[in-house]
């Protein structure tokens, strides 16, 4: 057998591998894995050791990791062996995500006591930013589905009570945004914002008929819930947050729908999606652009890309095998029809979240019907081995263990809806918190960075007389250099005449979703290439071209979005190479540079943190109308609108319409609307850039000379001070051996060491 050795640390994101004892050459395929995500080449490994021995398909496997990684190494083993490998499988387990975070959080509490590094942190604002980040409990889950589905049956099972209104989805814009509170045990509190964002009601008992008529005001934008969710253990570490959006294809609110849309784009922060589907009624022209645009999201990154969607099929107790309807079948074609969308593989839980949640409801508080549903759906569940949902399920070994910890009778089990709640947890343990610990240590390893930056500077000054006055003269040659200006006016003058162009990246990103606009209108194209239609169908085929083009509109919205994200944060990187170039000049023509002080400055003047962003009063606040409609537009684009009603209108008093010539009249203007959109998304991306320059322009103005000047001047008084320099040669090796201590203790936090798993 070949012995495969594999390290994993999802922490620092670093893995190592030995092949029969030996590290792989450098142009093995499993070298380029070294520093990726287990879950982005996973799927691949045993097809890429087979091509590695040529064919030789028995493995032993001896995996160092924590759990939920082991799990996916286990689940492409069995892939494999199905397949006809022979595989045998060793786990060496580590520490948990949770006892880590904790260990770095009481690091962090150490960081902040000590006051010379809490400075570091301070001072900087990438290292406190992303800290902060690291440390917010907050994990999104968004719930999104079509009509008809029973969300919010659904979300009410998982909170324990009836409080989202059972309302059609198409009639409500509403977002609900529901966060776990495990010390509310008895009550919901809620908050309703109108579309300015403005605090408009509140209610620190909220109930179902409350919730009701506030999803009925028109101005409602939005409604933030909290209270305990029962069916989520809430962590010390982790709180969720569950949100209800409104139906993609709902046509009171064109922002709504684009954030729905734009939570199952958003592959930078990888949101958790539960995708709710009627087991009974697939195949809507409602779930089709969706679930295009999951599909395409799927495709974009490795396992995690297919991990956070969840497709939960609702509806599972209208089946009936007594009636011959069987639930293989069932699922088969619910996977059939998401496969036909483009999405392979999909997760499929299927559920019956009314019997959760009468389950979960208090028996006195069951109205007649409730108990009527209840004992008809206990029975069938109870007595039909088939309709037990849990053995449908693509659930791992984990899950079955959190299931048995927490007791939950036969019948609630064969409801399926625990189990997603289990599959839940197991997302955040497997993909949150190690991205949080990974914020956290590379924030802390900045600013021990830092530290050991200035802590050397400072002892570097123990030298004889002869180096430190030579050393004070260059500290003086740079002052007056300085003083006269360093050229810096000149520096800033070129870079606001000249500015910067966009990234290449960003122009290559561009390019991209430019030549996406074409495809969706030829092919809509084709609908309208008949002569004379009846007006019925004319209007029919008008609105479905009118959803679709609203559709792609908003897509490319968010894409455009996207683009100006990753191009400020590219063009942020540019002016710190920028900088450092710079910084390179002011100290090149220093006569001494071998001086070790001198190197110790120019690594202390880099380290100047300059904060660049674009600030939310930067975006302004605008209103557009849209035909009859006045409608927020929050940023720079403005809503697609064809016109759909006065387009059949100007053909009713005919008995026939003309689609073909119909559609000539039309597809200029739907090009012309897509044509602004490129244009305003690059204007918009330029501006960004733009600001960018000009904030480290003012940077250079208002802070750098001031910093520098004060460091210099630091250094100079210790040069020229021996007890001030004394003092601080001592102090300096005292914090650098606090430092050292720290960061071992740091990286021992994140260290993947073997053990025997339990």
């Amino acid at each position: 057998m070949n012995h495969i050795r594999i390290t994993h640390n999802p922490f620092t994101v670093e893995t190592t591998f030995l092949i029969n004892e030996q590290t792989p050459a450098a142009g093995c395929k499993l070298s380029s894995y070294k520093g990726s995500r287990l879950q982005v080449w996973v799927e691949r490994l045993f097809d890429e050791l087979s091509d590695l021995f040529n064919g030789d398909n028995r493995f032993h496997v001896i995996f160092t990791g924590v759990e939920p990684d082991y799990l996916d190494i286990q689940g492409a083993a069995r892939t494999a062996i199905d397949a006809g490998m022979q595989i045998e499988l060793e786990w060496q387990a580590t520490v948990p995500s949770e006892q880590r975070l904790e260990q770095i959080r009481a690091l962090i509490s150490e960081a902040h006591a000590h006051p010379k590094f809490d400075q570091f942190i301070r001072d900087n604002n990438e290292v406190r930013n992303s800290i902060e980040e690291a440390f917010n409990r907050d994990f999104d889950v968004y719930v999104v589905a079509t009509m008809s589905s029973g969300k919010s049956t659904l979300i009410n099972a998982m909170l324990g009570r009836d409080l989202l209104p059972a309302a059609n989805e198409a009639t409500t814009a509403t977002i609900a945004r529901i966060t776990d509170n495990d010390q509310m045990s008895d009550r919901f509190s809620a908050k309703r914002y109108n579309r300015s964002n403005q605090l408009v009601g509140q209610e620190d008992d909220v109930d179902l008929a409350c919730l009701e008529q506030w999803n009925q005001l028109e101005d409602t934008k939005q409604i933030n819930i909290e209270g305990n969710i029962v069916a989520i253990r809430e962590r010390e570490d982790v709180r969720l947050v569950l949100t209800d959006t409104p139906g993609p294809n709902n046509s009171q609110d064109e922002e709504h729908q684009r954030t729905t849309m734009g939570f199952i784009q958003d592959s930078k922060r990888n949101p958790l999606i539960l995708y709710v589907l009627n087991a009974s009624q697939l195949g809507t022209k409602d779930d089709k652009n969706l679930l295009g645009l999951v599909a395409e999201n799927m495709r974009k990154g490795g396992k995690q890309s297919k991990d956070r969607f969840i497709f939960v099929i609702n509806k599972m107790d209208v089946f009936d095998p007594e009636k011959g309807e069987d639930i293989p079948s069932v699922l088969a074609r619910v996977n059939q029809y998401l496969t036909s969308n483009g999405i392979e593989s999909p997760l499929i839980y299927p559920v019956s979240a009314n019997l959760t949640r009468l389950i979960r409801k208090p028996g006195d508080l069951h109205t007649r019907r409730e108990r009527n549903d209840f004992q008809a759906m206990a029975d069938m569940f109870g007595a039909e081995p088939t309709m037990n949902m849990l053995q449908y399920m693509p659930v791992t070994s984990r899950v079955h263990r959190s299931l048995q910890e927490k007791r939950y009778s036969e019948l609630l089990l064969s409801s399926g809806l625990p189990a997603v709640e289990a599959m839940i947890d197991e997302y955040i343990d497997k993909y949150n918190l190690p991205h949080r610990i990974k914020r956290a240590y590379e924030a802390l390893r900045s600013a021990i960075q830092i530290g050991l930056n200035e802590t050397a500077l400072i002892e570097q000054l123990e030298q004889d007389e002869h180096a430190l006055r030579q050393l004070n003269e260059e500290i003086q040659g740079l002052q007056q250099r300085q003083e006269q200006g360093f050229d810096t006016a000149a520096y800033k003058d070129k870079l606001k005449r000249e500015g910067k162009d966009l990234p290449a990246a960003t122009e290559a990103q561009l390019s991209d979703l430019e030549a996406q606009i074409a495809p969706p209108i030829r092919e809509l194209e084709k609908r309208f290439k008949q002569k004379d239609v009846t007006v019925s169908i004319a209007e029919t085929r008008v609105l479905e071209a009118e959803e679709t083009l609203q559709f792609h509109h908003r897509k490319l919205v968010n894409l455009y979005e996207s683009v100006f994200t990753s191009s400020q944060e590219i063009i942020t990187e540019d002016l710190r190479t920028e900088y450092q170039r710079y910084i390179e000049s002011i100290f090149e023509n220093s006569q001494s540079l071998k001086l070790p002080v001198l190197e110790g400055l120019k690594k202390a003047a880099l380290g100047i943190s300059f904060n660049l962003a674009v600030k939310d009063n930067d975006v302004q606040q605008k209103r557009v109308v849209v035909g009859t409609r006045e409608v927020s537009d929050s940023k720079w684009w403005n809503p697609f609108s064809w016109g759909s009603t006065k387009t059949v209108r100007d053909y009713a008093d005919e008995d026939y319409v003309d689609l073909e010539r119909l559609w000539k009249d039309r597809v200029t203007r739907i090009e012309t609307e897509f044509s602004r959109l490129v244009v305003n998304a690059r204007q918009e991306i330029e501006a960004g850039k733009d600001r960018l320059v000009a904030q480290y322009v003012a940077f250079m103005t208002r802070e750098f000379d001031t910093k520098l000047a004060e460091l210099l001047s630091s250094i100079n008084e210790k040069t020229t001070d021996r007890t001030a320099r004394e003092r601080a040669i001592a102090e300096a090796k005292e914090l650098h051996s606090w430092i050292d201590n720290f960061k071992a203790k740091l990286d021992s936090t994140l260290a993947v060491q073997e053990g025997s798993h339990s």
